[in-house]
């Protein structure tokens, strides 16, 4: 989880970087024609959950708009939050959007993961030149490879995730066939 400071310094980086476009612009999009639209987020939700061995502890809702009627329209944002060590953490944004019915419809799943470290900046040590010459020696000196492992392990991670999400798609569109 993020650190519990009140000043932190935080370094964040996509895992997978931007080409060619504006710097928070969601990095991977899934798009799906077919029946039953409704059941993607809830299987978003539980592949995301299953490929980084996350909890629910681990998943927080940030807008969840489900409007029922002839059509069935929704848009749900949540964020996994994975913890890999005492500083840095995945954080991953889904935004599942869908309308139709059980026979026809249309949805998406965006995802924007990112690879945070926060370092705690509360204590006068903390914040002093010397404490930030010997942090930033470290960080570059042993941590900075660590985070690139978790770079390619992250990525890795969305790869299975998105091969899990479009399996899906596919099954739905036969099982309704």
């Amino acid at each position: 989880m993020p650190v519990l400071a009140r000043m932190k310094m935080m370094i964040e980086e996509e895992l997978y970087p931007p080409k060619g476009t504006a710097k928070g612009s969601p990095r991977s999009i899934l798009t799906y024609i077919g029946p039953d639209p409704g059941k993607l987020y809830p299987k978003t939700r539980e592949f995301a959950k299953a490929v980084f061995n996350a909890t629910d502890a681990d998943i927080h809702e940030e807008i969840y708009d489900w409007g029922k009627g002839e059509k069935e329209k929704y848009r749900v944002r949540f964020y996994l939050l994975r913890d890999l060590d005492k500083f840095t953490y995945y954080f991953i944004r889904f935004d599942v959007k869908g309308e139709g019915t059980e026979k026809s419809g249309k949805g998406s799943v965006t995802i924007r993961p990112l690879l945070r470290t926060e370092y705690p900046q509360d204590t006068l040590w903390q914040r002093t030149i010397f404490y930030e010459m010997i942090r930033v020696f470290w960080h570059r000196l042993f941590y900075h490879n660590r985070r690139r492992e978790y770079i390619w392990e992250g990525r890795n991670l969305l790869s299975m995730l998105q091969s899990q999400l479009r399996d899906y798609f596919k099954e739905i569109r036969e099982e309704h066939g």
